[in-house]
């Protein structure tokens, strides 16, 4: 699992506006908005999407003045094999 946590920042008077665009995006959530323009949103790889990829679409929002990425894990998915490192 791949997943970066992102602070956007826009006008308060576009703040909801933005947090519904980007929840409408795959693999983005939307956890806070300040009401002064902030909204803490986080974002995962979805199918062949990366979160990465998410980031950067957000900033292409409108009314998205910027980005900030804040956090950011990595963990294999519980799914994918582990591969064995020992000496035989």
């Amino acid at each position: 699992m791949n997943v970066i946590g992102v602070l956007v920042q826009t006008t308060p008077e576009r703040e909801a506006e933005v947090g519904t665009r980007l929840a409408e995006m795959p693999g983005v959530e939307v956890h806070a908005s300040s009401g002064d323009g902030r909204l803490v949103v986080t974002a995962t790889d979805v199918g062949d999407r990366f979160a990465s990829d998410a980031l950067m679409a957000m900033n292409h929002v409108p009314h998205v003045v910027g980005t900030s990425l804040v956090y950011h894990a990595f963990e294999p998915d519980v799914s994918e094999p582990v591969a064995d490192t020992r000496a035989a």
